[in-house]
């Protein structure tokens, strides 16, 4: 098992020094960093006293538009205002200077979600660290994010530290998720997790943050804050009718598309509605285990139902640290070792799905492109939420009351 695991090591580390040295050469390209380019453009129209909403529905340009890449900034206010202090540098400084963001925010999800998220049990060993690490840098979700210029892993990074921050100041927690909500597909699942918390004000802060942002933007440009967030809203809704890997595209032209994704969110929300009422009326099971868990189940829930691209499935780091400390550290699902080997195998077969280089596959294979970003890891993402429902209750059945 030992060489196994250091051949896997080995084996994902040379993937990574490609997937890294593709990602530098990908940003030097003309096309590179090609969402980032919609923020930082947007960031010049900010700059300049202007509306970034209002432009993108006339024909106004600017000189310094990089021709053919995107010019829709899909998050709200808040983070366009931020990422304005990237418009002040030149476009190639800009998309570097945001590369090695991405990258240095890699290191700090991980950080964040595998050391400072309470769990049970030691701290992972060192090589059990690399591993999960290796194989979140080199997801393709983590690596098209990065080469895209998304904002998934600063949003990511403002959830984990939101998350952290709730107990020492619940203001700083929600001024972070004020931001992080700025780009709402992604940030919901805090929101839920704080609703079911009953962090109220984290919640009114950062509601109250994003309408400062609006209102920022109102200030600069002279246009009310209603006709700002109208602007948003309408092109929020014009982005959202694209290919993804939420079930809504997955079962797009199918009569009653949108029954099935609204049953499983009914059918989860009553199944965790009464499982954990039940669970706080008798308080047997480590909560530091459950809220990692219902962490993870928000996460592959609106992954599956809101608006997603393929990078925001980056969000998986959840369920790889779940899957290893609740199998091997601390075996709070009680599995039997066949059983533990059958889901390993099955969980390694969906991660190295997620893994393949969907271009050069499409090379070997046209038209394999599209399932392996979008159809695909709809099917695993539904089938990772079934299969950790399952083992939700089957740890909330447990007669274990605390983990050391």
């Amino acid at each position: 098992m030992r060489y196994l695991r250091t051949g896997l090591i080995v084996f994902l580390a040379i993937y990574a020094f490609i997937v890294f040295g593709y990602l530098v050469w990908g940003t030097l390209e003309t096309n590179g960093s090609k969402d980032f380019h919609a923020f930082w453009y947007a960031g010049q129209f900010i700059l300049k006293g202007m509306d970034p909403y209002q432009v993108i529905f006339s024909d106004v340009q600017l000189p310094m538009r990089q021709p053919g890449l995107e010019i829709r900034p899909s998050n709200s206010a808040p983070m366009l205002l931020v990422i304005t202090l990237f418009s002040l540098l030149p476009w190639m400084t800009a998309k570097l200077v945001w590369l090695v963001v991405n990258l240095l925010l890699v290191f700090l999800c991980f950080y964040l979600v595998e050391r400072c998220i309470p769990f049970p049990g030691k701290s992972l060993d060192r090589p059990a660290r690399i591993l999960l690490f290796l194989i979140f840098f080199d997801l393709s979700p983590t690596r098209i994010a990065i080469e895209n210029g998304q904002t998934t892993l600063f949003v990511f990074a403002l959830m984990l530290m939101s998350i952290l921050l709730t107990k020492r100041s619940w203001f700083l927690a929600g001024c972070l998720l004020g931001l992080a909500l700025s780009k709402i597909s992604v940030s919901i699942l805090v929101v839920i997790y704080f609703l079911y918390h009953g962090n109220y004000r984290v919640l009114v802060t950062a509601a109250f943050f994003q309408i400062l942002g609006f209102a920022g933007i109102a200030l600069l440009s002279g246009n009310s804050i209603i006709q700002v967030l109208g602007e948003y809203l309408r092109l929020f809704i014009s982005l959202s009718d694209q290919p993804g890997i939420h079930l809504g595209a997955l079962m797009s032209g199918y009569p009653f598309d949108m029954i099935f994704p609204i049953g499983m969110t009914f059918v989860i929300a009553l199944c965790l509605y009464f499982w954990l009422i039940r669970e706080k009326a008798f308080q047997r099971v480590d909560t530091r285990v459950l809220n990692f868990h219902l962490l993870t189940l928000l996460t592959l829930w609106s992954l599956l139902v809101a608006y997603h691209r393929s990078y925001d499935a980056l969000l998986l780091l959840f369920l790889i640290v779940l899957f290893f400390k609740s199998a091997y550290q601390v075996d709070v699902w009680g599995l039997s070792s066949q059983t533990r080997t059958v889901l390993t195998f099955g969980v390694g077969i969906g991660f190295a799905l997620m893994i393949i280089p969907a271009r050069i596959v499409d090379m070997l294979i046209p038209g394999a492109y599209s399932p392996l970003t979008n159809e695909i890891p709809a099917v695993i993402l539904l089938i990772f939420l079934s299969a950790l429902m399952v083992l939700f209750r089957r740890f909330l059945s447990s007669q274990t009351t605390i983990y050391a």
